[in-house]
């Protein structure tokens, strides 16, 4: 018995249509889309975490400076209470340093480190610390 083929029917396999490589470009490309925002949101938040550190620092630098000095000459010598500008990795930190002493034998310093991130505007963190009177 002889069998018919239709010509659709003894085509061959081999290779693959345009439909099929349209698709596979497209999900390769939404993949590869997605990948680069997610990389451009890991590199931002490593910049952030960065100057916060950097900031974190520069605050407990002052701190140790007047810690130094002691309670009498806290914030006259060394980080005083002038706001002063830092340079840290091509960031301008703004360093501030404020003093209360409305508790006997007690002053407070507080230290407000501000810096600009970018596009994501002005940050800033605020330490505070107590140094003692006979310190």
């Amino acid at each position: 018995m002889k069998m018919k083929f239709s010509r659709w029917a003894a085509r061959s396999d081999k290779g693959f249509t345009l439909i099929e490589l349209l698709t596979a470009i497209t999900l390769l490309t939404i993949g590869l889309l997605g990948t680069a925002a997610l990389t451009a949101g890991v590199v931002k938040g490593n910049v952030a975490g960065r100057n916060v550190s950097t900031a974190t620092a520069i605050a407990q630098s002052c701190f140790q400076e007047n810690r130094r000095v002691g309670y009498t000459s806290a914030g006259t010598t060394g980080c005083t209470t002038t706001t002063t500008n830092v340079s840290l990795g091509g960031v301008t930190f703004s360093r501030a340093l404020s003093i209360d002493s409305s508790v006997t034998n007690i002053k407070t310093l507080t230290v407000t480190v501000s810096w600009t991130e970018g596009t994501a505007g002005s940050k800033s963190i605020q330490m505070m610390t107590t140094i003692a009177s006979g310190t």
